[in-house]
């Protein structure tokens, strides 16, 4: 599988198999993590916890319909070396690569930010002074039983997984509220824009923006949701490669100068610059 064809075809598993994944896979995913090109000097890492038993005391304050997770055999516990904006952006932008590499394996995972234990979590992958696990994701293969299929299907539909805001509605023309329309753009930049808009967000609040400019893209937040940025940041740039398009992320997060060249309303916050891609 290719990325594109992994970025189309991710989705929130919630329903695992018990069979653990194989250990060269898991290898691999973790070399990803810890090989990614980082987008500041921020690095996060990644950490595996295995066993249903571990794994599900981690996940079992999970509540509400959006939550429910069953028995993944593994999770990836995203660490941060201490607790700021910037860092959860660099979280979310390496662990969203390990999350797109697993579809192309076949394999289901679930981002879980909210409602875990990461105290469990912290304890399970033995936290230094400073270090915030901030993330986890559930990891294995998808369960094909009736009841647990069904499982997975309803919750997503119950929480809105399975819908996406349109371009017209994220993607704007030079500044925050102009119009951009798809039939006038270049085709490589819709097909980057689109991969950009399957991205997972916390509850599917798809709180990305993004403003292109003459040369540009950039990325703003409708919400203040950091990690949700690192996410969307990394479809774009592993869909830019793919597509021939690469450019080069510049982090700039409540830059000033940045949201008065976009015209940003007071409560959007500004992120990032994707440099080079429409050159």
């Amino acid at each position: 599988m290719q990325i594109l064809e992994a970025i189309r075809q991710r989705t929130s598993v919630r329903s695992y198999d018990e069979r653990p994944v194989e250990a060269d896979r898991l290898e691999h995913l973790l070399a990803l993590a810890k090989n990614a090109k980082p987008l500041t000097d921020a690095s996060s890492r990644v950490a595996l916890v295995s066993g249903a038993d571990q794994t599900q005391h981690i996940i079992s304050h999970v509540i509400g319909s959006y939550g429910l997770v069953l028995t993944p055999p593994h999770i990836l516990v995203g660490v941060m070396p201490r607790e700021s904006d910037v860092a959860r952006i660099e979280l979310g932008y390496v662990l969203e690569q390990v999350v797109l590499e697993a579809t192309r394996f076949g394999l289901g995972t679930c981002w879980i930010t909210g409602t875990y234990d990461a105290k469990s979590a912290g304890d399970a992958v033995g936290l230094v002074s400073g270090e915030v696990a901030a993330a986890v994701i559930a990891l294995g293969y998808p369960s094909e039983r009736g009841w647990r299929r069904v499982h997975t299907r309803t919750v997503r539909r119950l929480a809105g997984g399975h819908k996406r805001k349109p371009l017209a509605e994220i993607v704007f023309a030079e500044q925050w509220g102009n119009p951009w329309s798809p039939e006038s753009a270049d085709p490589a930049l819709v097909s980057l824009l689109e991969h950009a808009r399957l991205a997972p967000s916390a509850v599917n609040r798809q709180p990305w923006r993004f403003i292109v400019q003459a040369n540009d893209i950039a990325l703003a937040l409708a919400q203040p949701k950091p990690i949700d940025a690192g996410i969307v940041m990394a479809h774009v740039t592993l869909a830019a490669a793919a597509l021939e398009r690469k450019g080069q992320w510049h982090v700039r997060w409540g830059d000033d100068a940045l949201a008065q060249a976009c015209g940003l309303p007071r409560d959007a916050i500004p992120v990032a610059t994707f440099e080079g891609a429409l050159t």
